[in-house]
């Protein structure tokens, strides 16, 4: 996840735009002067909780709040500054930590200069910063290494996955038909602590959990800790945790939620939870609180059509049940404008980037190609109609672009559909998929010197 802390008015309606065009992957922390939330405690909950950090000021602002130095850590969330004249964004913390590849992508999507001090990249730089409030990444073993190195210098390295995941683009060496010798890159919500490989984890999981005022200090955050371990299951891919209404501000739910990088906490009015099929009620809980689960219940009600992947696990006061989330594709509808990159609004481009395969006509396809990740797709279809043997009704035609998009969303990747103009003629079918609408503007804009209502005509 991306913080982007703002320290005044300004600076708030700056992050609202980052965040409009990222909204997935950022959150805003804003300073309350008034409060005992300024500044630097803005600043310092943000590099606690995120995994890379934007302060919306000057470089000089930014360092006197990390005056003291106690908020930056080696290994920790890497941090930009961003003037609010939109002119620069200056890394404040090394390659590694991901702060140059987020300068360049605010670069990308604001027009800013992105300036670049740290020295050039050292061959083992894993090129994963993209994907920071997506997945995150852990290697095991001295392959494990061999395989963020192959990477990075763009070496084969063999590609295994659960399930398609809606990511962004993982680098283009890293292929399902790599050599079996080859090091191996797996996509899982999965430990896997006795093989030699880089992990990549998906956030899938979501934690429902119950915690009664008994609850001791860290007790349900140890229950959650063992029930990840007993079913095998990564820390890092839990999305979100999920309770009864009125239990997201208990402290024990709040500390988990901290220890787990700040997820998010759902909450369930208890009448919906107890229309949730679970495989352990409880009459005493029904009793007490009005459903007969809270855990499972929650945990099923926050994955929607997922599964249950660890039972209801009790200690005194707190309970824990964990689900995976059923994978649905990612489908982004986006309109391109005429074409120019300087016509192309904001969040279109976020959701170039942000797509790991991209489908439309051959031009436009090919008036986005530079503005893509490294191993994106880039799929360019046509137009047929059924004289070339589509099979639909006479005069008809078939656009194959809308098809493969949706085949691929279908099985679960991230895809964006693009077209010239505003792209209000690519219709697509409801679908296992999110569809996300981002209108461009009309493939043929008034010139600048055009008057909007032409002589005579009524204004």
């Amino acid at each position: 996840m991306i913080g982007l802390v703002a320290l005044n008015g300004t600076g708030r309606l700056l992050a609202d735009e980052i965040h409009a065009a990222w909204p997935e992957t950022t959150r805003v922390h804003t300073a309350v002067a008034s409060a005992c939330f300024g500044p630097p405690e803005a600043l310092e909950y943000a590099l606690g909780r995120d995994d890379l950090v934007v302060c919306l000021a000057p470089v000089a602002t930014t360092v006197r709040l990390l005056i003291d130095g106690s908020h930056l850590r080696p290994g920790g969330p890497g941090l930009v500054s961003l003037d609010l004249n939109l002119r620069y964004a200056v890394p404040l913390t090394g390659r590694d930590s991901g702060a140059d590849e987020l300068a360049e992508e605010l670069a990308a999507l604001l027009g800013v200069r992105a300036v670049l001090t740290s020295s050039p990249p050292p061959a083992t730089a894993p090129p994963f910063a993209h994907l920071a409030g997506h997945a995150s990444t852990s290697t095991r073993g001295p392959r494990g290494s061999a395989a963020v190195r192959a990477l990075a210098e763009g070496r084969p390295v063999r590609l295994e996955s659960d399930l398609a995941y809606p990511l962004p683009a993982l680098p283009p060496s890293a292929r399902p038909d790599a050599p079996a010798d080859a090091p191996v890159l797996r996509v899982t919500d999965r430990t896997h602590p006795d093989e030699d490989v880089l992990l990549v984890h998906p956030r899938t999981l979501v934690v429902g959990v119950g915690a009664g005022g008994g609850a001791t200090d860290s007790e349900l955050m140890r229950l959650i800790t063992d029930a990840l371990a007993e079913h095998g299951l990564a820390r890092a891919s839990v999305a979100r945790l999920a309770t009864v209404a009125g239990k997201a501000d208990h402290p024990e739910v709040r500390w988990a939620a901290f220890c787990l990088g700040g997820v998010p906490v759902d909450e369930h009015p208890a009448a919906a939870l107890a229309a949730v099929a679970v495989p352990n009620p409880s009459d005493r809980v029904g009793a007490a609180v009005g459903t007969a689960s809270v855990a499972e219940a929650a945990a099923l009600a926050s994955a929607p059509g997922g599964e249950l992947v660890a039972a209801k696990r009790k200690s005194a006061a707190a309970t824990v049940a964990i689900a995976r989330a059923a994978v649905r594709g990612r489908l982004a509808v986006v309109g391109l404008g005429p074409g120019a990159h300087d016509l192309l609004v904001p969040r279109a481009l976020a959701e170039l980037r942000r797509a790991s395969a991209v489908v439309g006509a051959p031009g436009a396809v090919e008036a986005v190609a530079e503005l893509l990740r490294p191993g994106t797709r880039r799929i360019a279809t046509r137009r047929i109609s059924t004289d070339d043997g589509a099979g639909a009704a006479a005069g008809a035609s078939v656009d194959l672009a809308v098809d493969a998009a949706v085949d691929l969303a279908a099985h679960g990747h991230a895809v964006a559909l693009v077209a010239l103009g505003d792209g209000a003629a690519l219709n697509v079918p409801p679908g296992a998929y999110d569809v996300h609408r981002v209108p461009g503007l009309p493939l043929h804009p008034l010139a600048p010197d055009t008057p909007a209502h032409p002589q005579g005509a009524p204004a």
